[in-house]
Parts: structure tokens; C-alpha cells; sequence
């Protein structure tokens, strides 16, 4: 290899990683600006920011944007998707170990360690985070009770949903919408 040819693919990466950090850079600014403001108010709210900006500034973010490097050990592309697209349509459903093993021709003990290795969590912690997304977006775009999504969200009630949203994102389902929709009105100010 040519000397110059590592330090251009080098350079590459810190164009990939600036390109990124500039567009991510506002957001970050937003988030924190309001952590600031709320710290006082409301601390949990103010964390669950401060770590959303946190993430943001993470170096692998990069490599997420660009191609992914195949995981040996994990699952194929096909059993990726196919186990994403059943879980996002059975969120409000239990969903066993048993039912995503056989959807991709899997013995349950195989697939959950290519699971991991292909996601970089158990199927149970990446099942919990897409419910606590899917309530995120339950709560920010609708009124219904917490109940209610809860319910939606494939949870037993809605003691359950605050435990493992605030287990998740550091501050309780009320306090998250509440400051969701705070925002929503200072952005429309």
C-alpha cells in the first residue's frame, strides 16, 4: 500500500465523523440549552437530555451512518429484518424467545446469542426498547391515557411501562410527556 493511500482513508473517516458531528451539532446544542433551563425544574427530565446528547456525540455514530461491518457469529441480513419487522408488528402481543427462534430456522439457545452479537443486546432488551419507543411516540402524538399505551405497548400496566421507561430513559412516562409537549408549544411560539 502506498503511504498516501492510509492517511487518505484516514482523512476519509474525519470528513465522515466532522460530516456527521456538524449535522448532529444543533440538536446536541437544543438538548443541552434545555437540560440547562430544566435542571432546576425538573432534574430527571433535564438527565434524560443530557444523556440523548451524550449519545449524539458518540464516536461509533459515525460508523452507524456509513456501512455496517458484517458481525461473525450474528444473524443474516434476512433473519435480522424478519425478526425486526415481527417484533414492530407484535409489540402490543407477548413475544417468546421460541416464536422469533423459529421465524428464522433457529434453535432458541443459537439464536439468542447471534442475536446479541447481531444487535448488541438480548432479544428481551431490544424487545423493551422498541416498546419504549413505541410509547415515546404513543405519548407525544396522542392523548390517551398511560393505561392505554401501556397496554399498546405489550405491557401488563401502566406500573409496568413507568418501571422500565424510567429504567430506560432515567425519568418517568408523565414527566417525559409532559416535557415533550412543553417543547411542541415552545416550538410553536
Amino acid at each position: 500500500m502506498l503511504p498516501g493511500a492510509a492517511a487518505v482513508s484516514s482523512q476519509d473517516k474525519f470528513v465522515a465523523f466532522d460530516d456527521l458531528f456538524a449535522k448532529n451539532t444543533s440538536e446536541v446544542s437544543r438538548l443541552v440549552m434545555n437540560a440547562i433551563t430544566l435542571v432546576e425544574s425538573d432534574e430527571s427530565v433535564a438527565i434524560d437530555l443530557i444523556k440523548r446528547a451524550s449519545i449524539l456525540l458518540r464516536p461509533h455514530a459515525a460508523n452507524e451512518e456509513g456501512r455496517r461491518r458484517p458481525a461473525t457469529g450474528g444473524l443474516a441480513p434476512w433473519q435480522e429484518n424478519r425478526v425486526k419487522k415481527y417484533i414492530e408488528e407484535n409489540l402490543s402481543t407477548a413475544i417468546s424467545l421460541d416464536e422469533l427462534a423459529g421465524l428464522v430456522r433457529l434453535s432458541t439457545s443459537y439464536f439468542s446469542a447471534a442475536f446479541k452479537v447481531s444487535f448488541d443486546m438480548s432479544p428481551h432488551n431490544y424487545i423493551i426498547s422498541r416498546r419504549v419507543e413505541h410509547a415515546k411516540h404513543r405519548m407525544a402524538n396522542s392523548s390517551d391515557s398511560l393505561s392505554e399505551i401501556a397496554l399498546d405497548c405489550g405491557l401488563s400496566d401502566q406500573a409496568h411501562l413507568s418501571r422500565i421507561f424510567r429504567k430506560a430513559t432515567g425519568t418517568t412516562p408523565s414527566a417525559w410527556r409532559r416535557f415533550s409537549i412543553s417543547q411542541e408549544v415552545a416550538i410553536g411560539a
